[in-house]
């Protein structure tokens, strides 16, 4: 354990406000958490805190301060009486590669822009997948990152898992039920929960050539045998899923690929690390940014009841825009205001004239 006074730094520089409930999306990247930051702050405002991380790497880059655990945050807030919910999310390990491949193919893949890399041939982009395939995280942060010694099997039946350890509540969720998570989330918190989607990899500058990779993508047999054996595969998905999943991918089957050793996936991560242009986490890719102020706080309710009536598409909420827009309206509305009275301006006088006429 950290120094407690550390650690009640970083926990100042992390949270916006003082509350009792605190929500940890802690996942790995690539899984659905963003939709679920943006979908909590939505549906719970003031009442939460609700933060987003990854790993300590991301959680020196947001506080600042080296050596501290996101583990030791959760526990220094449970230790104070603090109400905290850890949310995972699992997703299916070659969709789940793509993604996070892609995610990083411009700065980290190839070192250049998407606008380049768009003309790269399909034939290329496989070819690189292929060779960083098995080495591509597929790690699960419920099992390996939450220091629970015992996690319990995943419920099948309700879609979720919900484990209770020293007065933490730990949830783990799968992307392939996230039709189901606003009713899933409701339940657990007791609270109308929304789900409002948001930043998917499709989104970006390289979503067509994204878009076209999921589909004509083959994948090397050998490749196969590794989905086959995951431990986290064979955990999260019950045999029927499994043979499901499994079935679909046989028939894109290609060649056997050799991809990187060990030794080769280190040298090429270090060269790519090396040659990187972009090391900035985008805190404004989420919906909701996580403002408090009164003008963020309305347009926070504002994009609930529009999810609620069915909306799917909405503004970011990111405090320096709403403050801009704000202004903008009242300048409009005074110079409404200027218009209409220099149009009345005369108007009383000229009922008088009318009134004495008519009264003739």
């Amino acid at each position: 354990m950290n120094d407690q006074n550390t650690i009640a730094k970083s926990v100042d520089k992390l949270f916006k406000m003082k509350t009792n409930n605190y929500i940890f999306i802690y996942t790995p990247p690539k899984v659905g958490s963003t939709t679920l930051v943006s979908s909590l702050r939505i549906s719970l405002g003031k009442s939460y805190n609700v933060i987003h991380i990854h790993d300590e790497i991301m959680l020196s880059v947001l506080t600042g301060i080296h050596g501290v655990k996101i583990n030791d945050i959760i526990q220094f807030l449970s230790n104070q009486g603090k109400n905290i919910y850890v949310i995972d999310v699992y997703r299916t390990p070659i969709e789940r590669k793509m993604s996070e491949f892609f995610e990083k193919i411009s700065p980290y893949h190839f070192n250049n822009t998407a606008n380049q890399i768009s003309n790269y041939s399909l034939k290329r982009i496989s070819d690189r997948f292929n060779k960083i395939f098995p080495h591509i995280e597929n790690g699960d942060h419920y099992c390996e990152k939450y220091n629970i010694s015992d996690p319990i099997p995943f419920d099948f039946n309700n879609k979720y898992t919900i484990q209770t350890i020293n007065h933490i509540t730990y949830i783990k969720l799968r992307l392939c039920d996230s039709t189901l998570w606003a009713s899933i989330l409701s339940n657990v918190f007791n609270l109308d929960i929304v789900i409002v989607h948001d930043y998917k990899t499709e989104d970006k500058d390289i979503g067509q050539l994204y878009n076209q990779f999921k589909t004509a993508y083959q994948l090397p047999a050998n490749y196969l045998t590794l989905i086959q054996n995951d431990r986290y595969f064979q955990f999260y998905y019950n045999e029927t899923e499994r043979n499901e999943y499994i079935n679909m991918w046989k028939n894109r089957l290609t060649t056997d690929f050799i991809p990187y050793t060990e030794q080769e996936y280190h040298f090429y991560m270090n060269l790519c690390l090396e040659n990187q242009y972009i090391n900035d986490i985008d805190i404004d890719h989420y919906i909701d940014n996580g403002c408090f102020c009164k003008y963020c706080s309305q347009k926070r309710r504002d994009i609930f009841f529009k999810a609620k009536a069915g909306e799917k598409y909405f503004e970011k909420i990111i405090h320096r825009e709403v403050i801009q827009q704000v202004k903008t309206q009242k300048i409009q509305s005074k110079m409404k205001e200027f218009i209409y009275k220099k149009n009345n301006k005369f108007k009383p006088k000229q009922f008088q004239i009318n009134m004495k006429i008519s009264n003739v």
